[in-house]
């Protein structure tokens, strides 16, 4: 792939011809280029877009990313109770390493939210949960 061998221009034109019919792991990779700066100019919200469309979509590892910027207000505003949503549902459906990643930023976000707040962002993350059910990755 030609991400994996530092070629970043090959690899947007990929990633964007894939996310074009709506792929979420291209989504996601637009996102992390756009975030680290690889092969684009680095820009939080670009990458916070990618992420998003990824992320509802159900791809664990845009919701994690969407998650993480909400936390630090990167590309977007600073809202505790989407990242704890966001992080919460991609822990329910990560592999083992991203989802322990998912549940230590969760905990990060939790730690700095007003009581309350959690149960909010929990009756957030089993809504959409609930109305993804059955959704099915490109």
């Amino acid at each position: 792939m030609a991400y994996d061998h530092g070629k970043f221009d090959p690899a947007r034109s990929e990633f964007q011809h894939l996310a074009q019919r709506g792929h979420a792991g291209a989504e996601f990779m637009l996102g992390a280029m756009y975030f680290y700066g690889k092969g684009v100019q680095r820009n939080d919200a670009i990458a916070a877009i990618w992420f998003h469309k990824a992320a509802i979509k159900g791809n664990p590892s845009g919701q994690l990313a969407f998650g993480s910027l909400h936390i630090r207000g990167l590309g977007v505003r600073q809202d505790l109770v989407k990242a704890y949503g966001w992080l919460t549902v991609a822990a329910n459906h990560a592999i083992p390493g991203l989802q322990q990643q998912a549940l230590a930023l969760r905990d990060e976000a939790a730690r700095l939210m007003q009581p309350g707040e959690v149960a909010d962002a929990k009756r957030w993350a089993s809504g959409f949960e609930a109305k993804t059910a059955g959704l099915t990755l490109k």
